[in-house]
């Protein structure tokens, strides 16, 4: 898949110069070397360990020397023209902090890559929710996805997804970058609710695609990183929800709760 996106971004980005840094956080992956070599170019950190998402960006942000940074997955690919019209869109109107393509599967159907800020009920109507996969137009599932939204026009959005977004470096550096008390999950909703509160707009535009093998980075979450998407899950709240100690106290029960169940239906996948 890695050689898939590099070979993506090198066929279609044809007028702008740019830099492409990996970020391995696997010492393990010993097919990196042979890739590597048809794309020399590409500047490497090598981590010892897995870092996680939000870390591993933020060290290769930090040695970019483009003004425009975009963060893409490793299990994306990359559309005709797909970088520099998104890059041409963010050039031509400041006010914009983060912008976001519009993402489909490798069958062409859309992913739902922009969606509320979530709330206490979005962990029983998210995407992969059994609530919203039994009941798909509940209207819990269908305000926090946006299923009633064509994502054919260009619209300001609470958050997009990290798996693919552009930002000014300027911006993303007065942000702080990525919070690193994330490990996996949750940190692009993070960093859109930060650039958000500075004024700045976060931007669905649906005029770029790519694809995204969603179930790579999803499928065969280890208890462990479970359990860190789920005290990801209570930071977040602590850090963006202003509620008393008893409320939050139920909200973070409700999380755990959430976590245990996961755990369990995991284990028996």
């Amino acid at each position: 898949m890695l050689g898939d996106c590099l070979e993506s971004i090198n066929r279609t980005i044809q007028k702008t110069h740019f830099e492409t840094i990996l970020v391995d956080n696997s010492n393990k992956d010993k097919g990196l070397e042979a890739i590597l070599k048809l794309y020399p170019k590409t500047l490497l950190i090598n981590n010892l360990k897995n870092v996680g998402f939000a870390r591993a960006n933020n060290q290769g942000a930090k040695i970019a020397n483009g003004d425009f940074l975009l963060f893409i997955n490793p299990d994306t690919t990359l559309t005709e023209g797909a970088v520099e019209s998104m890059l041409n869109y963010i050039r031509s109107d400041p006010s914009i902090g983060i912008l976001g393509p519009k993402v489909l599967n490798p069958d062409q159907t859309i992913q739902y890559s922009c969606r509320k800020f979530p709330t206490v009920w979005s962990g029983l109507f998210n995407r992969y929710s059994l609530t919203t996969r039994f009941f798909p137009n509940n209207r819990y599932s269908r305000d926090y996805l946006m299923l009633d939204y064509d994502h054919n026009t260009i619209r300001s959005v609470d958050w997009v997804s990290g798996c693919c977004m552009m930002a000014p470096n300027s911006t993303f550096k007065k942000a702080n970058g990525f919070d690193e008390n994330y490990f996996l999950f949750i940190e692009d909703v993070d960093l859109c609710q930060i650039i958000k509160k500075k004024g700045l707009r976060v931007v669905y535009f649906p005029d770029a695609k790519i694809f995204h093998k969603i179930s790579s980075s999803n499928s065969r979450l280890t208890s462990q990183l479970i359990i860190k998407r789920h005290k990801g899950m209570i930071y977040y709240n602590q850090k963006h929800t202003q509620t008393n100690l008893v409320i939050e106290s139920i909200i973070n029960a409700i999380i755990m709760i959430r976590c245990l169940v996961q755990i369990l239906l995991n284990t028996v996948k």
